[in-house]
């Protein structure tokens, strides 16, 4: 069973849109997965173009590929849902923080109800995935604190995936910001994405929405139920009017 005091040993979780506002303990308006394989997938879209009679004079076909920064990213999880517990806090006031454990059934009926939402539903839209992964350096490509290039990875810190530069790559952003006035510069990478998570008072993740979500109730299996969920990275667009109430 997924208990609070066990938390921290999950290293995927999918986020409630909720925890923007209220954010609190870490297990609060997240559910924990248990996952067996993650698909991460980065397609990148270049507009191409022929150039015509470049081969006449040098015997060589060429082609201008258009470089826009387009790309389209995915992550694609197979896992196994079981008896879990979930917390959750809606802040309507006090007496709103509850948890309580469900069944793999009420697990799957309880995503699948969320998936169907709207992000104007703040306690029921997942807009954020976070995937831990072991990680040897900093933003700076310096090993983390305590460790060294011979540990294993078991004994490594752990970072959330992010599609984030580290900042020692980020040399165009620090040569721009020399020119810009302070009210215009850009952001460099935020150094929490490749801090240890232990470091942090919350987890970066990767913010989109999920595309489909499957499960399989097999009589066979009656105490898990198999499941495969598709999240798609974006920024989505979405206001909620009575976010207030």
């Amino acid at each position: 069973m997924a208990a609070g005091d066990n938390y921290n040993n999950f290293s995927v979780w999918l986020e409630l849109q909720r925890r923007n506002e209220e954010g609190g303990e870490r297990a609060i308006n997240r559910i924990p997965l248990f996952v067996t394989e993650i698909q991460i997938a980065t397609a990148k879209s270049v507009p191409t173009i022929p150039v015509p009679f470049a081969s006449v004079g040098t015997g060589n076909s060429e082609t201008l590929a258009f470089d826009m920064g387009l790309a389209s990213k995915t992550v694609s999880i197979t896992g196994t849902l079981l008896n879990q517990r979930i917390f959750k806090n809606s802040g309507e006031n006090d007496a709103s923080s509850i948890n309580a454990v469900l069944s793999p059934f009420e697990m799957a009926q309880l995503i699948h109800s969320y998936v169907d939402s709207s992000a104007a539903q703040d306690d029921q839209a997942m807009n954020k995935i976070i995937i831990l992964i072991p990680s040897r350096v900093d933003t700076n490509f310096s090993p983390h604190s305590g460790t060294s290039e011979t540990d294993n990875i078991d004994d490594l810190p752990v970072i959330p995936f992010t599609f984030e530069n580290r900042r020692y790559d980020e040399r165009f952003i620090r040569v721009a910001n020399n020119f810009l006035p302070t009210a215009l510069e850009i952001d460099e990478s935020p150094i929490e994405a490749f801090t240890d998570m232990t470091q942090v008072d919350d987890l970066l993740g990767m913010t989109g929405f999920i595309r489909s979500f499957n499960t399989t109730f097999s009589g066979d299996q009656p105490n898990e139920v198999p499941f495969n969920l598709d999240f798609e990275i974006a920024t989505v667009l979405a206001e909620n009017p009575i976010n207030s109430l």
